[in-house]
């Protein structure tokens, strides 16, 4: 009797052992695909990096999530990835890993959480799924390689999710607010982009408690208001505070970070006018590929964006997976007594909500916009493979439902990488998109045949389904590092293909200044405020990233703000507070974005007024042997001096 006790606990050890092992070698993967040569392979904005190193200087600068040492203008962004990235930076000193960390430790806390949100319903196997998924997605290794904000904003996201669904089983009000607490300190890592989930959240809470109807809107309006107070909290304390005690706030006209809200994170983003958005199609489409014409992942906005190769490479590998498995886990679970369904709904309203906002957004777009949608694509992904296996156990129709969803993965997955074979990859051609169809089908026709082998024949099929991600994240995490802005990439990338990338990475600016410009404005600063002036954050972060002075960015990130007039910057240039002025860009397309002409006047005063420097003087004379930096792309600097001394 003892001897078999014994037995049964070790039984039971091992079956608790097995899915920790499992989890651990997961966040493992996780990890190293996020960790690999963090330094020397992550993705840098030199905006936000600058942002960082102003930070450090004082509480008021992080307060305020000013960019330069000076406090003249900020970053436009909510504070609270940028602090952690700061109290990072200040724990480890300032350096790319150092502000890197957190994102990567917000995605490895992410791929956990995942796990245990849905284990806790759908059993072990979909939450080591869920975890595996999100693991290798694309575009969620390449933000948590960045010093983007995304990989904040998803782990934020994911612990509201937590207390909805606390408040789902519990029906107290309690997790309610916490849930629209963790989603306003959301809008404060990225404002209105946190609000995609709010929708998904209101329905279920709405319609999966059973508590009368009177509490049900009685708890959501406290949740609201709860939301409300904690989203509008730093902005309102932001625009109450005069502003000639905080920076400008940048990307806005008139200087209110309510205005930074709707107008630039909101309206220039999702809303812009249609002839906006039919130059912008025009612009970036052509017969080939958007992402081979381009050097980026994008595609114009309409109802089949996502579905773009260039998109969908980034989050959407899997996607019949979630979507015919989703359909077959809602039908398994519509009547459980544990209200899976409404988890369901969840996910699923979380990843529709944002899949019509991205595939709207009109405006400015990036490809790594779409990591927020991971999770909720992840956990539908898991919880149907896991139904469709159940279902497959079964006898009739429903058994068809895996092998249907197999061969759909792979095609759509052949569509995926077609779209890559123009010029982009150096290997694979057509026989990759055969091989992955041809895989499918052989893994099908094992599955109905062999009903014996059908356990180890599904894992095969699986393994191959996640190739493509795996090879689209590895690709990512082995990517030279470099100045730019977060996308997944395949490996094995087209010489063209990579310069093309590395071309378009360059509109983000670069993390070296010119050292022969900074020791220039170091020798002949004297008892100046400010280092220089430049047009532009573009010009301005990699001076203020190599030597953690003030430098002016006189029309903010774009150079397009108006925060000083002519007669505030001679006024400036008069008291000595700044001698030198850097302005003008290279290339046409820098123009376009970044140009002096936002800034018109005030290059015309400089122009009138200083005295231009010898390029020889200030201008290393063979920047292709160093990193690329902003001024070397054509800037002119001006001594201002002569103006302040009457000369």
């Amino acid at each position: 009797m003892r001897l078999s006790d014994d037995r049964d606990s070790a039984t039971r050890a091992a079956s608790n052992l097995a899915p920790c092992l499992a989890l651990g070698t997961i966040l493992v993967v996780a990890a190293l695909l996020r960790g690999w040569n963090l330094a020397g392979g992550g993705v840098i904005i030199p905006y936000y990096f600058a942002g960082v190193r102003s930070m450090l200087q004082s509480w008021h600068n992080l307060f305020f999530n000013a960019f330069d040492p000076a406090g003249f203008v900020s970053v436009d962004k909510p504070p609270i990835a940028f602090w952690l990235q700061t109290a990072s930076a200040s724990v480890f000193g300032f350096s790319t890993a150092s502000v890197l960390l957190p994102q990567m430790l917000e995605g490895i806390a992410a791929v956990a959480l995942l796990y245990w949100l849905v284990r806790r319903r759908f059993g072990i196997a979909a939450g080591l799924l869920a975890a595996l998924f999100l693991a290798l997605s694309p575009v969620d290794v390449a933000v948590d390689r960045s010093n983007n904000t995304e990989s904040c904003l998803v782990l934020v996201l994911l612990l509201a999710a937590w207390a909805l669904i606390r408040a789902l089983e519990t029906e107290k009000l309690m997790p309610l607010l916490l849930a629209a607490l963790l989603v306003g300190l959301g809008f404060n890592v990225k404002m209105l982009v946190a609000f995609g989930v709010v929708p998904a959240f209101t329905l279920v809470y709405l319609f999966g408690v059973a508590t009368p109807w009177t509490r049900r809107l009685a708890h959501l309006s406290g949740a609201a208001v709860v939301l409300a107070v904690v989203s509008l909290s730093w902005p309102l304390a932001y625009d109450l505070t005069p502003a000639s005690e905080r920076p400008y706030v940048d990307s806005t006209e008139d200087n209110s970070m309510l205005e930074l809200v709707v107008g630039h994170n909101f309206v220039q983003r999702f809303v812009r006018p249609v002839g906006f958005r039919q130059r912008t199609a025009r612009a970036n489409t052509a017969p080939d590929t958007a992402a081979s014409i381009q050097g980026r992942d994008y595609a114009p906005a309409g109802p089949l964006r996502l579905a773009a190769p260039p998109l969908a490479a980034q989050i959407g590998w899997l996607f019949p997976l979630a979507l015919i498995g989703g359909l077959a886990a809602w039908r398994q679970h519509r009547h459980a007594p544990n209200r899976e369904d409404w988890q369901l709904a969840m996910w699923g309203g979380w990843a529709v909500v944002y899949g019509a906002v991205f595939s709207a957004a009109g405006g400015l777009f990036h490809a790594y916009y779409l990591a927020v949608m991971a999770p909720a694509l992840c956990a539908l992904a898991a919880i149907g493979v896991v139904a469709l296996w159940r279902y497959f156990q079964k006898r009739g129709s429903a058994p068809l439902w895996l092998p249907a969803a197999i061969v759909a993965t792979a095609l759509w997955q052949a569509h995926i990488v077609e779209g890559y074979l123009g010029g982009t990859l150096a290997i694979g051609h057509l026989w990759l998109p055969a091989a992955l169809i041809g895989t499918a089908a052989m893994a099908c026709a094992a599955l109905l045949w062999r009903r014996g082998l059908s356990l180890p024949v599904a894992g095969v099929a699986l393994a191959a389904l996640l190739a493509m991600p795996a090879a689209w994240s590895v690709g990512t995490a082995t990517m030279r590092g470099t100045a730019g802005f977060p996308s997944a990439q395949p490996p094995f990338l087209t010489d063209e293909a990579a310069t093309r990338r590395g071309r378009f990475a360059m509109v983000a600016g670069a993390l070296t200044g010119d050292p022969k410009l900074i020791a220039f404005l170091s020798d002949g600063r004297g008892n100046a405020q400010f280092l220089l002036a430049a047009v532009n954050a573009r010009l301005a972060a990699p001076i203020i990233i190599a030597t953690g002075d003030p430098v002016m960015a006189l029309g903010g990130f774009a150079g397009r703000d108006p925060i000083l007039d002519v007669d505030a910057f001679s006024k400036l240039v008069a008291e000595d507070r700044v001698r030198y002025a850097l302005i003008g860009e290279g290339s046409q397309g820098l123009r376009r974005v970044f140009g002096e002409n936002h800034q018109k006047e005030l290059t015309d005063w400089i122009r009138a007024n200083g005295k231009p420097v010898d390029p020889a003087l200030w201008r290393s004379a063979a920047p292709e042997d160093r990193p690329r930096s902003a001024e070397a792309a054509g800037a002119e600097l001006y001594d201002l001096r002569p103006v302040s001394s009457g000369g």
